[in-house]
């Protein structure tokens, strides 16, 4: 049954954003907006605005007689901390004017749960864990400050505002995760495991994630504990970190990984790459290096999140099993493959 909200998804032609459109209509909502950059899909039931996050005249098109807004919008990780803060921060901030002047109600905003990742292992975090001092990657440091922009008006404008903290999501469309698994594994990158491979963590299956939207939206009022508040989604099932990539090799016929590479080795050669990396910068030298010291990190560290706080004010809990998840992940790369991967490896460089 159609509501009589009317909907907005920013970056809705974005692996999350299409997902949350597709489920939106699923529902029977008759009042879909899209705002992105450019248009990925076709869909009469949609109405596409084409524009650039960090213009408020085309924002302020967007919003209008928009009651929830979806915010999903953010670069991919490689594109530069420039555009990392002029998307994630800047044009969140502006999203944020457009939804007060504009009259919009809810605004619902895709965050990371690595703004609270600094490298050391987290083990049942929950929202009390603050703010790290010091990121890693710049792309978790703009995620920071555009979630803070967005719960900060929940303490100085009538807009109701949350922010949700995925933690590894995947599923088919994937554009980060499997397609990156699958080049490794082409190029013969598979025979290699860094570190122990015992570290847990949290995989989000694509839906679980667009749940969780949805029932934000839905259960977020003046009423509700919800605004101003961020929340954890996950799965609720941590597994050991190589698990999925070896699931995703497996699948296309390659093998495990035969080779455990300790990780204070890697460390070191991480370390070392991106001090040239950052040596050459200056010069208008930029390297993409498959290895970096927050890739590395970020693959040893035990990273799993307790999402009891989603679960009660959200009333969200999985809807799809991991082990589900990845299969349906892998038999619709499967079916797609190698358009898919290659296709996604692509639109990660534009």
């Amino acid at each position: 049954m159609s509501s009589e909200k009317s909907y907005l998804v920013v970056g809705g032609c974005g692996f999350l954003g299409r997902f949350i459109v597709e489920a939106l209509l699923a529902k029977g909502e008759k009042n879909i907006h899209v705002f992105d950059i450019r248009k990925s899909f076709e869909d009469d039931r949609v109405v596409f605005h084409i524009g650039d996050i960090r213009k408020s005249e085309d924002l302020e098109a967007a919003c209008k007689g928009i009651t929830t807004v979806f915010h999903t919008a953010s670069p991919t990780h490689g594109m530069g901390y420039d555009i990392y803060y002029s998307v994630n921060v800047t044009g969140t901030q502006k999203l944020v004017d457009a939804c007060v002047k504009c009259g919009v109600k809810q605004l619902v905003y895709t965050s990371s749960s690595s703004v609270v990742f600094n490298g050391a292992d987290i083990a049942n975090g929950d929202e009390t864990m603050p703010y790290v001092a010091k990121h890693l990657d710049p792309y978790n440091k703009t995620k920071e400050l555009g979630e803070r922009a967005v719960l900060e008006a929940h303490s100085t404008t009538d807009l109701l505002v949350c922010a949700l903290r995925p933690a590894g999501i995947f599923g088919p469309r994937d554009v980060q995760g499997w397609p990156q698994f699958l080049k490794a594994a082409k190029e013969g990158k598979n025979k290699f495991m860094f570190g122990s491979g015992d570290n847990l963590c949290d995989w989000t299956y694509i839906d679980n994630v667009v749940h969780a939207h949805l029932l934000a939206a839905q259960h977020m009022t003046k009423e509700s504990p919800i605004s101003g508040n961020a929340y954890f989604i996950t799965n609720d099932e941590p597994i050991p970190f190589w698990d999925m990539p070896i699931f995703a090799y497996e699948a296309f016929g390659y093998e495990k990984p035969k080779i455990k590479v300790p990780f204070p080795v890697m460390y070191c050669v991480a370390w070392i790459i991106d001090f040239i990396v950052a040596l050459l910068t200056p010069f208008g030298i930029k390297l993409h290096p498959t290895i970096s010291l927050f890739r590395i990190v970020y693959t040893n560290a035990t990273r799993y999140f307790n999402i009891s706080k989603a679960k009660k004010d959200l009333k969200y809990k999985p809807i799809v099993s991991l082990k589900e998840g990845m299969e349906r992940t892998r038999d619709w790369f499967l079916k797609e493959n190698p358009q898919a991967i290659n296709r996604s490896i692509k639109d990660r460089s534009d």
